[in-house]
């Protein structure tokens, strides 16, 4: 049954055929019309945006508020290997049977709108939005599962997200950037207006200094204002702790992530924001890991082959992402130089992204620009389609690429991997190279979440067959 599921969801149309309701007024018309509000009445939430790290910052509270002693709801996106991943319960996935039958339950349930009297309902069920239906379905599932706090990230922006139905107790809205462009805007000022769309009227929120473009604090300010929310910034005024444990997620941004879900779970348990951290939230922020965020994984190989996963995809996301990987490659190697490869993958423009390895280019040996068949772009009724789609994208980023850093051989992937022992010998020394090829090897790959699927499941593959 779970097979059903998954082979169904593989299939849905992305975006929103045969509708011009915005996502946020499709999502209230089909609570409507399921009757779904007295659901939604049963849940407390927390609300989290931003363009760079929100999904970190919605799994450290969820994990927070677990510790604390409350069921809690996880709801994110994209997945990366299963689709469960987008609406946990206490960390954990539902039983693959259960998943099934909500599912197809809820599934049925939008199905049934097309036999409706109503013709409201009828032209609803025309309305095919993937993200919404995978919402509902979270919710649906926390209420059945008698969870007491939701935690959701956004899908895209805020405003008119999906996920803007809900009436949270504190909302919080992560580091802010250019992302989305053509939907949101095409400044971070109407960027950061987007993303205040989630802040409520007398509703705390949490954000941070904004220090990549502090012009969006203004913005963030100026909504707060007008809806008469305190907007806090996370700082060493009102979180007064020195000495911060480590995190198993890397990088400095996965510490002000922690920070705002530090401050967002103590305000739902109501405990004061100041107070030192007691021994329970050290132990969750120094174990927390989120698939896919600063994740190592040794493959062995002839050499020595690590590969470093990020799903980073924004410039300044990027940016912290290659800054934790060459923090980390340093670690392991000390002086010694190992074969740095990044592995990349972007749907984005590809002149704005690729600005953010400017600074850290001549530290890797080359690039692999891989083949990604994006379910967002890679439209089209045929496989051969989407895959001319893909190539399209990876000519463009090629192309780029060869423009801004002539001096680092770039390599393109034209098709997905077959095996990661392809991989491997991709990231190896040419045979002009002259390079001993018995030195570590370490893979940076990054730019999205569709390029780490697909390693992500190769990494089983070839694990499975030892």
């Amino acid at each position: 049954m779970f097979a059903d599921v998954v082979r169904y969801i593989n299939n849905w149309p992305r975006g929103k055929s045969g509708c011009s309701l915005n996502n946020l007024e499709l999502t209230r018309l089909f609570i409507d019309r399921l009757n779904m509000q007295d659901k939604l009445n049963r849940l407390r939430f927390v609300h989290v945006a931003g363009t760079k790290g929100k999904g970190t910052t919605a799994a450290y509270t969820s994990a927070l508020l677990q510790a604390y002693g409350f069921k809690v709801g996880l709801f994110v996106s994209p997945h990366i290997v299963d689709v469960r991943e987008r609406m946990m319960v206490n960390n954990a996935f539902l039983p693959k049977e259960d998943f099934a039958r909500h599912f197809f339950s809820m599934l049925d349930r939008f199905m049934g709108l097309a036999n409706s009297e109503s013709q409201i309902s009828r032209d609803l069920a025309q309305c095919q939005s993937y993200f919404c239906f995978l919402f509902l379905l979270a919710l649906d599932i926390f209420a059945a599962e008698s969870v007491e706090v939701a935690v959701l990230e956004v899908g895209m922006g805020g405003r008119l997200d999906s996920t803007n139905v809900v009436s949270p107790e504190v909302t919080v809205i992560t580091s802010l950037g250019l992302d989305h462009m053509s939907i949101l805007g095409h400044t971070v000022e109407e960027v950061a207006a987007e993303k205040a769309g989630i802040i409520k009227p007398r509703v705390i929120c949490y954000t941070t200094p904004q220090e990549w473009h502090p012009s969006t604090l203004k913005v963030l300010k100026t909504t707060a204002r007008a809806r008469q929310a305190p907007l806090v910034v996370v700082n060493a005024a009102t979180l007064p702790i020195s000495s911060w444990p480590p995190l198993a997620i890397g990088g400095a941004h996965a510490v002000e992530n922690s920070k705002l879900a530090l401050l967002a779970a103590r305000f739902v348990a109501g405990k004061p924001p100041t107070i030192p951290l007691d021994g329970v939230e050290r132990h969750v922020l120094q174990t927390m890991t989120f698939t896919g965020r600063s994740q190592v994984v040794p493959v062995g190989g002839g050499a020595v082959v690590t590969l470093y996963f990020d799903g980073a995809h924004t410039f300044e996301s990027l940016t912290c992402a290659t800054r934790w990987f060459l923090e980390q490659s340093r670690a392991v190697t000390g002086d010694a130089n190992p074969r740095r490869v990044l592995l990349f993958y972007t749907s984005r423009e590809p002149a704005h992204i690729l600005k953010a390895f400017m600074p850290f280019i001549h530290f890797f040996s080359k690039v692999i620009m891989a083949f990604v068949v994006n379910p967002r772009t890679a439209r089209g009724p045929t496989t051969e389609e989407r895959h001319d789609h893909a190539r399209g994208e990876l000519t463009a980023t090629m192309e780029c690429w060869k423009e801004m850093y002539p001096e680092i051989p770039c390599l393109p992937c034209n098709a997905p991997f077959a095996s990661l022992q392809e991989l491997i010998s991709m990231a190896g020394p040419a045979a002009t190279d002259n390079e001993d090829a018995s030195k570590p090897v370490q893979i940076f790959a990054t730019g999205s979440f569709f390029l780490l699927s697909d390693l992500i499941n190769l990494v089983k593959k070839h694990q499975s067959q030892f």
